[in-house]
């Protein structure tokens, strides 16, 4: 996309012809989208024009951006998030990075910022804040300080000399906008770069015919117009951006594959990064063909689902393109081509531990914990790697409560879920409606939990946040899913809940829980329904489980019935010892037929596949020879159309498990 290879000052890569694709990488929370663009940006320091921006930021990431006053009328402002955004850009792209070309002139973007900046003093911050603007123009020119200051003065008292000047950059409106741009470009740039500008403008009729200098005062005053004029005016000024970086690369610079910039813009998907994102992309289609810059966005979505080592398809791992189009797509949108952040390996996630060495089966733990995300990948190992270092046990069953590398007085899955969930009400919430298995259970758990939170709209509140997060199905996908889908969220809330219930909150809290959830399912003819045997199992009513699934076992087919296994044993585990549910000595009716070697063979298979698929559990050889052997004694006591179903069970669920698959991913 930019022509330069990363790591060297001479190599420079062929060009496609055609305009580059701006590149929109998604992934979920934390797994490592910021981190991406931070290495991109590191890899290509030393030689490449580059600039880094978080869209979903006010301040872009930048300390020093000056930006109005808080309590100022966001709709009259002299600037906007798109243009504090070029402003940016124009700064850190005027940079001579290494060997490679001059710096890059932007006559027509200064010009337009100039023209929309400085007109206005409308709140107690915006005069300072334009101020800032036009001396962030200054670059690299005139150190930071007094002289800087000093000279931004000296423009604005000759661009509106007399009363204009001492009431400050609003003042003198449009009148402004010819003296100040015929005083500034000029000095920045050059006159010869300043004519330049001033005949593009001339050009783009803003608002109809019209000089150069009026072309720019149509631009200030549309840009303080109505919603749709000051997106027109930010178009504008994107695409003179657009022209200035095509203008610095003439035929010979292409010819000697002169590279190209690379603009990095995180938080793409948030509110103030969206209408940035679709002004750069309108502008990238209605503008000439001509030198592109590489854009590479970083947007949150769900995560994709799991893949195998060999999977082909495209992510930030392995794309083979097209990056770049000679025709011209029907709308702004096929300029865009997405892929998913790719998640870490096995082989990555070892790495990180480096020369310390854990206990076995730890990093395939954190491996499928962390679904590949890096992020959460990075705390675990860490947490872990100090465990190992201070001799403390890093067993992985023990894995989430050890203290946070970045904030030891936490655990780790505290810590997590800090930076995932941060305010304190949302994550009481999403740890009692992680239990629920679909919306209408949640909605249940609402009435109850948390047990301090009395708001009628909880539920939703909370569904909004996961929907948000993509962490949840969405309003038009189905319902019959977990409220929290997000399989890692879901398991951190739930060690959570476990923690607090084996301290302040009391054992009862959790047999409360599930059992005010599994009176929502009621029996049918087949007993009762998986969701309920699910919260019957967490609270340790194996005798209930064993029963119903013995009576199913000859009135559905044996793939139902392994499917039913696999949801039900996916149920979480209590954090101890419960009181004894009633009803556990109920007799079995499927028992009376003399089949309690099956009885038997069923309880087995439930407690040692439940145990198995503990998240934090290694695969452990008693409990899968159990699992086998039980599949196995399932299989000779079935017709021949199940037999064949629990026999291949028995022969594929074994290597599934010891390959750290769990419950409820088992074939069936």
């Amino acid at each position: 996309m930019t022509g330069a290879a990363p790591g060297t000052r001479t190599r420079r890569l062929p060009v496609p012809n055609g305009t580059p694709l701006v590149v929109e990488c998604s992934g979920g929370r934390l797994s490592g989208r910021t981190a991406l663009l931070a290495g991109l940006d590191a890899r290509y320091a030393a030689h490449l024009r580059r600039a880094s921006a978080d869209l979903g930021r006010p301040d872009l990431g930048r300390a020093d951006l000056a930006l109005a006053a808080d309590d100022e009328d966001p709709a009259r402002r002299n600037a906007s998030h798109a243009s504090d955004l070029l402003f940016h850009l124009r700064h850190e792209l005027s940079r001579r990075p290494g060997d490679f070309g001059g710096s890059i002139a932007f006559p027509r973007l200064t010009q337009g910022l100039l023209a929309v900046t400085s007109w206005q003093a409308v709140g107690a911050g915006e005069q300072e804040a334009a101020a800032g603007r036009l001396e962030s123009l200054l670059g690299e020119s005139l150190p930071v300080g007094p002289a800087r200051r000093a000279r931004v003065v000296q423009w604005i008292r000759q661009a509106a000399p007399g009363p204009a000047a001492a009431a400050g950059p609003g003042a003198g409106a449009y009148a402004l906008v010819a003296r100040l741009v015929d005083l500034v470009t000029p000095e920045l740039l050059g006159p010869a770069a300043h004519r330049r500008g001033l005949r593009w403008w001339a050009a783009r009729e803003v608002a109809g015919p019209g000089t150069d200098h009026v072309q720019l005062s149509e631009l200030a005053r549309r840009f303080r117009g109505d919603p749709d004029d000051r997106e027109a005016a930010e178009r504008q000024l994107m695409a003179a951006f657009l022209a200035d970086i095509d203008s610095h690369y003439p035929l010979w610079d292409r010819l000697n594959r002169l590279p190209r910039p690379l603009l990095l813009l995180d938080n793409a998907h948030t509110r103030l990064g969206r209408p940035v994102l679709r002004t750069l992309l309108q502008a990238w289609h209605d503008e000439p063909a001509g030198t592109r810059p590489g854009v590479i966005t970083t947007v949150l979505a769900g995560e994709p689902s799991d893949s195998g080592p060999d999977d082909t398809a495209p992510s930030t791992r392995r794309a083979a393109g097209p990056f770049w189009r000679q025709d011209r797509p029907g709308t702004a949108a096929g300029w865009t081509v997405r892929l998913p952040l790719a998640g870490l390996g096995l082989e990555e996630v070892t790495l990180m531990f480096g020369t310390e060495h854990p206990p076995p089966g730890t990093a395939r733990v954190i491996h499928r914990l962390s679904a590949g995300r890096a992020g959460i990948a990075h705390a675990l190992v860490e947490a872990a790697r100090k465990a190992v270092r201070q001799r403390d046990s890093a067993e992985p069953r023990w894995l989430l409560d050890l203290p946070a590398h970045d904030a030891p007085a936490r655990t780790v899955h505290e810590q997590l879920l800090r930076v995932l969930v941060p305010e304190e009400r949302d994550l009481d919430r999403l740890m009692y409606y992680c239990q629920a298995l679909d919306d209408g259970a949640a909605d249940l758990l609402g009435t109850n939990y948390p047990p301090t939170d009395r708001s009628p709209l909880n539920v939703q509140e909370a569904r909004r946040l996961l929907e948000r997060n993509h962490w949840a199905a969405t309003a038009h996908q189905t319902h019959d899913a977990p409220f929290v889908q997000d399989r890692t969220l879901r398991t951190l809330l739930g060690h959570r809940l476990a923690v607090q219930v084996a301290g302040r909150l009391g054992t009862q809290t959790w047999l409360d829980l599930h059992s005010t959830v599994r009176a929502r399912y009621a029996p049918n003819a087949a007993g009762l329904p998986d969701q309920a045997l699910y919260h019957a199992l967490a609270v340790h009513d194996t005798g209930a489980v064993a029963r119903t699934l013995h009576q199913r076992l000859t009135e559905r087919s044996a793939a139902d019935w392994l499917a039913s296994v696999n949801l039900i044993c996916s149920a979480p585990h209590p954090p101890g010892p419960l009181p004894t549910v009633g009803g556990t000595d109920e007799q079995c009716r499927a028992c009376q037929y003399g089949e309690g070697a099956v009885h038997q063979a069923i309880d087995r298979l439930v407690g040692s596949l439940w145990v198995q698929s503990h998240p934090l559990s290694a695969p452990t050889a008693v409990w899968i020879d159990s699992i086998r052997l039980q599949l196995l004694t399932l299989a000779q006591h079935t017709g021949a159309g199940d037999q064949a179903v629990f026999f291949q069970a028995h022969e594929t669920w074994p290597g599934r498990l010891r390959r750290w698959h769990q419950a409820p991913d088992l074939p069936t």
